[in-house]
């Protein structure tokens, strides 16, 4: 009996620690059930976070880049006027991308986001205002063009009139050798001449001509000049000394002969004789007349 009371007594106990057991291990499934929906819960929340939070910094990276490429496409036509600027917008650029990649506080992330649209806006603003002053520039600068040119066209016709003008008014003044006549003579008895086209008989050429009228031409002294040329081009000259040359248009041209006259501005017959030194040659002589400031006029001689 007593060893029955024994038994009994001790399943009792096996029951109780059982019981507890159960207890226990249900307090624990639950409170991990708990633990579990609580994890997954903040885990849920923390996914939800991370979403936002890369959402907000994807808008924030969007912005950066959307207020530096509007300032870079400014910049590209501007570069030499925003280079200070431009190393000011670039360190706070770079500032905000690294807060954005520390994840650090949205809201001062923003401010400065802000603050360097302003910054690039009024830089914008102020390179609107360049560019506005530039094209009125520019459209002054092509009227004053326009402008130069109608005074350098102006300027040319002016200088063509003068031109013509001073050409007429050359033409005008000059003097001109009419009725040429040449006498290639020789000289027999008492001085008497007989005129002559045989070259070896030949002992003087004499040009005789008159010098037109002309109101216009300054009166005074002038140098008449004659210049023989002989068939193969060379001048009949006394020497070859400059003082048998003078100078025409800035040209050094020996003469034969030279004698001075009086113009009063009215006709003037003239005549010049060149005395043979050498024997002439048969063929043909160009004669050639001028004053120091004017071609008078030409003819020729031809000798047999």
């Amino acid at each position: 009996m007593e060893k029955e009371k024994n038994d009994q007594s001790g399943n009792r106990k096996n029951e109780k620690y059982y019981r507890i057991t159960v207890v226990v291990l249900g307090i624990l499934v639950l409170l991990l059930a708990v633990l579990w929906i609580t994890s997954r819960q903040n885990l849920k929340e923390m996914t939800i976070e991370r979403e936002v939070a890369a959402a907000l910094n994807k808008e924030l990276y969007h912005e950066l880049d959307s207020v530096l490429e509007e300032y870079h496409m400014v910049k590209l036509e501007y570069d030499s006027i925003l280079v200070e600027q431009d190393s000011i917008i670039q360190a706070n650029a770079k500032e905000i991308r690294e807060l954005i990649a520390r994840q650090a506080d949205y809201y001062r992330i923003r401010r400065q986001l802000n603050q360097l649209r302003e910054v690039t806006q009024s830089y914008v603003k102020e390179i609107d205002s360049l560019y506005t002053e530039n094209r009125v520039l520019k459209a002054e600068n092509v009227q004053m063009r326009e402008e130069i040119q109608q005074v350098q066209r102006r300027t040319t016709e002016l200088t063509h009139d003068k031109q013509v003008l001073e050409s007429k008014v050359e033409e005008a003044t000059t003097l001109r050798a009419y009725q040429i006549e040449v006498t290639p003579f020789r000289i027999r008895g008492r001085d008497r001449e007989y005129e002559t086209d045989r070259a070896r008989r030949v002992e003087q050429i004499r040009v005789c001509f008159q010098v037109g009228e002309n109101p216009i031409t300054p009166a005074g002294e002038y140098n008449a000049y004659m210049r023989i040329a002989e068939p193969d081009g060379n001048i009949l000259r006394v020497s070859d000394d400059l003082a048998y040359s003078f100078v025409h248009q800035e040209d050094t041209l020996q003469f034969s002969v030279r004698e001075p006259f009086y113009y009063q501005n009215k006709v003037k017959n003239k005549c010049l004789t060149w005395q043979r030194i050498e024997e002439f040659e048969p063929g043909i002589y160009s004669i050639s007349l001028f004053t120091d400031d004017f071609r008078l006029g030409e003819t020729a001689l031809e000798l047999r």
